[in-house]
C-alpha cells in the first residue's frame, strides 16, 4: 500500500524509514514526539528505530513504531551484523537523531534516497537534508525542550509536529509484576506512592544522597516511599533507605517496562535529571528534579505538574560538565547549594494541588 502523499515533500512515497536514536534511554523517550509526527504523516510506512541494547522495551507497544532494532556498541559482532544489514539497503529514508561520526557513517551506508541529520562539521556529508542542532541567538545557543531538536529535522522534511508529549506504553505483564510486588509489600491498592531515585548518570548532577533521605523522611506521611535504583545503584538506594526512621521500600530489580509500571502507580517522583525522570513525565507523574550542570530549559518539560529546584547566583550553573572541575569550596556548589527545604516545599506543593485524578495540574519552576 502506498503511503499517504506529502504533496511532493522529501518523504513523499517513502515506504520504509529508519530513525537512528541509540545512546541514552532519556534521549530515546524525548524522540517520541518526532516519531508520532512521522507516523501521522506516513501512516502506512514502516518506521524502524535503531536503539542501544536493552532500550527496545521503551518502545514496546508504541503505536508510532513498527520495530525497535537493538545493537550493542561494545560488541564487534553486533556492530558488524548491523552494518551488513544497513548496507543491504531497503530504507527509503533515514533520520539520524544522533549525528555523531558513527551514526553519520551508518546513515550513509544505507544509501537511502533521503538522509537527514544535523548540520555538524565533518558529518554533514552523510546527509541530503541537514539542519542546525541548536537555535542560536545573540547570546549563543537558545535552550529549548530537547524534543524540539528532533522535530526540527521532521519539519525540514515537510512533516508538521503533533505536540511535545512523550509516549510510553506499559505492558500488561509488567503491570501485573509490579502489582504482585506491591501486594507482597503490604501496600494496599490505591495507596499513594512516592518514588525517589537518588542516583544520577553523571557525578556532577547528583544531589547529596543524605539530603534525598531527609526529604523522603519528611514526605513519608504523604504516602509509601519507594527507593528506585538501576545497574550499579542498589547500594546507594539502600544507604538512603537506611538513613530513614520512617518505613520505606527498596524497589526490586526492574527493567524499563517494570519501572514504567511502578511509576505509573506513583503520585510523585523525586530525583536528579535522569532517564527515569523522563519516564515519569511520559506517564504524567508529577516530578521534582534537582538541576545543576544541565539546563532545565532543555531537559525539563515546559508545561505540566513538574517542578525544578536549582541553585541561584552561580556563574558556573548549567556548565554541562560530567565532573565538576572546580576546587575545594566551589566544588559541586550547584548541587550543594540546593537545600532540603526547597525540595520538600516543591514536593508538597505538587502533592497538595490535586486535580480529579489525584495528580497536580501544574507547578511553577
Amino acid at each position: 500500500m502506498r503511503p499517504r502523499s506529502l504533496c511532493g515533500g522529501p518523504l513523499d512515497g517513502v515506504r520504509r524509514l529508519l530513525v537512528i536514536r541509540h545512546r541514552a534511554a532519556g534521549d530515546l523517550l524525548l524522540t517520541t514526539p518526532a516519531l508520532r509526527a512521522l507516523k501521522g504523516a506516513l501512516p502506512d510506512a514502516r518506521i524502524d528505530v535503531l536503539v542501544s541494547r536493552g532500550l527496545g522495551s521503551l518502545l514496546e507497544g508504541n503505536p508510532d513504531v513498527s520495530r525497535a532494532i537493538e545493537f550493542d556498541r561494545r560488541s564487534i559482532a553486533s556492530q558488524a551484523a548491523l552494518y551488513l544489514r544497513l548496507a543491504r539497503g531497503g530504507y527509503d529514508a533515514v533520520l539520524d537523531l544522533v549525528s555523531n561520526p558513527r551514526s553519520a557513517w551508518m546513515t550513509a551506508l544505507t544509501r537511502a534516497r533521503v538522509r537527514a541529520g544535523y548540520d555538524i562539521p565533518g558529518r554533514r556529508w552523510a546527509y541530503t537534508v541537514a539542519v542546525p542542532r541548536e537555535r542560536v541567538g545573540p547570546q549563543g545557543p537558545v535552550p529549548r525542550y530537547a524534543p524540539e531538536a528532533a522535530l526540527d529535522l521532521v519539519r525540514a522534511l515537510g512533516v508538521p509536529d503533533r505536540g511535545l508529549a512523550l509516549t510510553i506504553r506499559v505492558a500488561p505483564l509488567a503491570a501485573r509484576a509490579v502489582e504482585d510486588w506491591l501486594h507482597s509489600q503490604g501496600i494496599r491498592p490505591g495507596a499513594p506512592l512516592l518514588a525517589c531515585l537518588p542516583a544520577g548518570s553523571w557525578p556532577s548532577k547528583t544531589w547529596l544522597p543524605e539530603r534525598f533521605a531527609n526529604v523522603m523522611e519528611s514526605l513519608a506521611g504523604e504516602g509509601e516511599v519507594v527507593w528506585l535504583w538501576g545497574p550499579g545503584e542498589q547500594e546507594l538506594a539502600e544507604a538512603c533507605r537506611a538513613r530513614m526512621r520512617a518505613p520505606s521500600r527498596l524497589a526490586p530489580p526492574m527493567g524499563w517496562q517494570e519501572l514504567a509500571a511502578l511509576l505509573e502507580r506513583c503520585s510523585l517522583w523525586v530525583g536528579n535529571d535522569s532517564g527515569p525522570k523522563h519516564v515519569a513525565v511520559a506517564l504524567g507523574v508529577p516530578t521534582v528534579t534537582v538541576f545543576g550542570p544541565t539546563h532545565p530549559g532543555t531537559w525539563h518539560p515546559p508545561q505540566g505538574p513538574h517542578a525544578v529546584v536549582e541553585a541561584t547566583g552561580l556563574e558556573c550553573l548549567h556548565c554541562n560538565a560530567n565532573h565538576c572541575p572546580l576546587p575545594v569550596d566551589h566544588h559541586m556548589r550547584c548541587m550543594r547549594d540546593v537545600t532540603e527545604e526547597r525540595v520538600i516545599d516543591a514536593a508538597r506543593a505538587l502533592l497538595g494541588r490535586s486535580d480529579v485524578d489525584g495528580r497536580a495540574p501544574c507547578a511553577s519552576r
